[in-house]
């Protein structure tokens, strides 16, 4: 008896030992979570959706109007025209937003432009030009990037916009004009320079002719 005690208990200590670690292995990853699952395709959720609705909307039109009685032929006649006005109405309303849309940028650059232009006659002294000189000066600056993405006014980007124009023209600046005096005749005074006037034309004296 004891002999075949020995015998069952070698043979339970000699079990293979890798049936134990592969149950191991198939209890953790029945545990881990599926990484090759498919991923989501709103797309096609989306698609279903619109075919479903398309669908339905046939369904729908297709009942109202064969209770107006109508004919297999008016029905899918009178569909096909509700579908075309329901494109063109969604169509004409994209439009307008996007006209409204394009109107509203234009005025909001046209404001924008007159902040930059406002904001520039304050340089003027200091770009050493004449006031009525400035609207030729904006003219031919350029002032696109003179604003920040808020329509704020950069001003050290507008004075360098308007420096560059003045720089390549330096015509635009304002001409200092002094008071030249101008003698004309001869002089009078020996030499001396006369303090009467800025214009000293010193004509002698003309005796008038006789009349015969």
């Amino acid at each position: 008896m004891d002999g075949d005690n020995n015998a069952n208990n070698n043979a339970n200590n000699n079990v293979n030992p890798n049936a134990q670690s592969t149950t191991g292995q198939q209890n953790n990853n029945a545990n881990q979570p599926n990484n090759n699952s498919n991923a989501i395709d709103y797309n096609k959720i989306q698609e279903m959706i619109d075919g479903r609705n398309a669908k339905t909307e046939d369904s729908v039109l297709k009942s109202y109007f064969q209770k107006q009685g109508l004919s297999q032929e008016e029905i899918e006649s009178a569909i096909n025209t509700f579908k075309t006005q329901k494109a063109n109405q969604a169509n004409a309303q994209n439009k307008e937003l996007t006209d409204a849309q394009a109107s509203l940028q234009k005025s909001q650059l046209e404001n924008q432009r007159l902040r930059i232009e406002k904001k520039a006659y304050d340089f003027v002294d200091e770009l050493n030009v004449d006031i009525k000189t400035m609207p030729y000066l904006l003219k031919m600056a350029d002032l696109n990037n003179c604003a920040d993405k808020d329509g704020n006014v950069l001003e050290d980007t507008l004075k360098t916009a308007l420096q560059k124009v003045i720089d390549d023209v330096p015509g635009l600046k304002k001409q200092v004009q002094g008071i030249v005096g101008i003698t004309v005749g001869a002089d009078t005074n020996n030499g001396t320079n006369s303090n009467n006037g800025v214009f000293d034309f010193g004509f002698t004296g003309v005796r008038p002719k006789k009349q015969n």
